[in-house]
């Protein structure tokens, strides 16, 4: 028999409230702990107790290493199986991505594969989520081919020198790619394990929703764009910098006249087929598949077979791989000082990587119900980039697709990930050499099918329109200047503009003058409720938004709209009205009847409308600053000129201490409440509301 709690005395607690506590300093005296000075040498000795302690330590260890508290909760014989399979089936999806990926990078197509393996193995230890497939993605990738590029035309690498001629010059070429590469993921990931030390997990949330779609969105055109010259098969020159996706495609145009036929049409058939399998099948009927066709692997290998048997390389001047090595690098500490000009370059792509991996591990956190650690997941992050870097990869993310298979599979941890691992080495160490013969352009193909979700993005933004017209120009200006400036600089100005719609949004703040719905003590908006009352002579103002010194003069003008009482007209009237009763004399107002009830209608005439009481109901503000303080003052002492008392309700404890810190609750301490009710009933307010 299951006892039922004992209910907590809430009736016993009205009944004995203290209802002489109305104003804040009186409550505080009372009831606010207030804190006591620690000695420093107290203060030491309580750290290092802390730190030294084992229960510390295990929970250090814990935190930074989470697949060990994972494995412990680990249930072999109900997950391990699903774990085996599903973790074969993003193996399977890392091998043709991994070539695609890297190839889009410039870098040998190997790259790729070398993140494909050290990236999800790093992530496997240090990873707080457990069901992300950390690898190369097509952003990253699209972002590293730019500061390649930029970086050897900049230092003239493409040039090879005569004493290197033993060595083929695409192999001179690609080993100077990797060193900028490895470089630049290098002191990313160095960058990112800082940042998570130093708890700045939270970054990403300064990236909303709105501006990682619409980023995501120019970055397929960008991605599109650098795969045009492998699906055509012309030769296009490189671009870089602003407009270089027009530049692009204005030299794709000119050159479409010498398109390889060949290299189009295998182009084209192959994105059909993956279309239809991957869209057609795949996820129309996902449901009733244990797991998805892996079509892109089964793709490459027949075109791999096709090409080689049938020459396209010699008949049909179809471009292929060639060489791919077999086995793992030999690990090569990168130079961080190839990378002193990227520097900026190695954080924004570190931190697109971050955004892309945490906002899919937060979406599968939140659907089966478990926490994931920001901070964690940028140490991952950063961890997985210097170990790919050190073994000729490049910077790894989160890829929503793969973790989405991984999920849909029915993958219940890492485990997935750590077998997905054995089918990439095994690719590396001894299939790889067997994609010679593999046509670029079907990687192309599978770079593009797998953009499809990024554009399809741009058809939910009408609705975006219709929801909120700030997160629709977030998405505008985030597209547009990704995609036709460049994506450094698109997402870098994004984010400035993101920022500068929040400030834009507290400078137009909702604000409304406030009632008694019906008999209940509720108070709302007088213009969306009815009916709503309050006592004649009060006036209560509801501000929703901080008041700091981007609309401290907003809130002013808030609280003069609202009352409809502007203190400087009122002040203005008085004083004129004050000159014209001075400037008569008692015998003129005895002689003129009309300019007898001219004076008195000026002496009957309310300059205040009949307001006595201003409240301030501050519930809805966050943090005051030193000019919201002074913002306040000024209402005070515009309202008080008049005749018109103001007061505070509902201060949350950081507007309370900044009122406190700067004086003005010393000055105004009788004029702050806990709530608009106490202030009410302490004046002898609240009998007077009718309904």
């Amino acid at each position: 028999m299951i006892m039922a709690e004992p209910e907590t005395d809430i009736q016993e607690l009205t009944a004995n409230e203290d209802t002489g506590l109305h104003r804040v300093v009186d409550f505080n005296a009372k009831y606010y702990k207030q804190k006591t000075d620690e000695k420093i040498c107290d203060r030491i000795k309580k750290h290092v107790k802390k730190y030294s302690s084992l229960n510390y330590m295990k929970s250090c260890v814990f935190s930074n290493v989470p697949i060990i508290q994972n494995l412990r909760k680990y249930n072999l014989r109900k997950y391990l199986v699903s774990d085996i399979l599903s973790g074969i089936t993003v193996g399977i999806m890392q091998i043709p991505q991994g070539m695609a990926f890297g190839l889009l990078t410039t870098l040998p197509p190997i790259c790729g594969m070398y993140t494909a393996f050290f990236g999800p193995l790093t992530y496997f230890f240090l990873g707080s989520s457990r069901h992300l497939s950390v690898g190369a993605v097509a952003v990253v990738s699209l972002m590293m081919a730019s500061v390649i590029d930029v970086a050897m035309q900049e230092n003239n690498l493409y040039a090879v020198t005569e004493s290197s001629t033993n060595i083929s010059t695409d192999d001179i070429i690609n080993k100077r790619k990797i060193e900028i590469a490895t470089s630049v993921s290098f002191v990313s990931g160095l960058f990112m394990i800082l940042l998570g030390k130093l708890k700045f997990g939270l970054i990403s949330t300064y990236m909303s929703e709105q501006l990682v779609s619409g980023f995501t969105a120019a970055v397929a055109i960008h991605i599109t764009t650098s795969q045009a010259k492998h699906i055509f098969g012309i030769s296009v020159p490189q671009h870089n910098g602003i407009f270089k996706v027009i530049k692009t495609w204005r030299d794709v145009c000119y050159n479409i006249p010498s398109t390889n036929f060949a290299t189009l049409i295998t182009t084209v058939i192959c994105f059909i087929i993956l279309y239809l399998v991957k869209v057609q099948i795949n996820m129309r009927f996902k449901s009733r598949l244990k797991m998805p066709i892996p079509i892109e692997l089964i793709i490459i290998s027949i075109a791999t077979g096709i090409a080689h048997f049938a020459e396209f390389n010699q008949r049909f001047n179809i471009n292929i791989l060639k060489d791919i090595p077999a086995g793992l690098p030999s690990p090569v500490l990168p130079n961080p000082v190839i990378a002193t000009d990227y520097i900026a370059d190695a954080f924004i792509i570190g931190i697109v990587a971050f955004t892309h991996s945490v906002s899919g591990a937060r979406l599968l956190a939140r659907k089966h119900n478990y926490e994931i650690d920001p901070n964690q997941e940028l140490v991952a992050s950063g961890a997985g980039s210097v170990v790919c870097s050190i073994f000729s990869g490049y910077i790894n993310a989160g890829s929503l697709s793969r973790t989405m298979v991984l999920d849909g599979t029915n993958g219940k941890s890492q485990i997935a990930c750590l077998v997905g691992c054995v089918i990439v080495i095994i690719m590396i160490l001894a299939i790889g050499p067997l994609f010679y013969s593999l046509p670029k352009c079907v990687l192309s193909a599978v770079i593009i099918i797998n953009l499809r979700t990024m554009f399809i993005q741009i058809l939910e933004v009408p609705s975006l329109w219709r929801t909120s017209k700030y997160d629709f120009v977030i998405w505008m200006v985030t597209f547009l200047t990704s995609s036709i400036l460049d994506v450094d600089i698109g997402i870098a100005s994004s984010l400035i503009f993101s920022l500068l719609t929040v400030s834009l949004r507290t400078q137009s703040p909702s604000s409304y003058t406030l009632g008694f719905v019906g008999k209940t003590n509720q108070l709302k908006s007088v213009d969306r409720y009815d009916p709503v009352v309050t006592p004649d002579n009060v006036r209560i103002v509801q501000f929703q938004a901080p008041i700091y010194f981007a609309n401290a003069d907003i809130f002013v003008k808030s609280v003069v709209k609202l009352t409809g009482i502007d203190p400087v007209k009122a002040r203005m009237k008085q004083k004129q009205f004050n000159q014209i009763e001075t400037n008569i004399s008692p015998i003129d107002v005895t002689e003129n009847c009309d300019l007898t009830m001219q004076i008195e209608s000026k002496m009957s005439e309310n300059f205040v409308d009949g307001v006595e009481i201003v409240i301030l109901d501050f519930s809805g503000v966050n943090f005051v600053d030193i000019v919201g303080i002074k913002a306040l003052k000024r209402v005070y002492t515009d309202y008080n000129s008049i005749g018109i008392q103001v007061f505070i309700a509902s201060c949350n404890d950081s507007v309370t201490s900044m009122m406190t810190s700067t004086d003005f609750m010393k000055d105004y301490e009788e004029t702050v409440y806990l709530t608009v009710n106490c202030i009410l009933t302490h004046k002898k307010l609240r009998s007077g509301l009718q309904v």
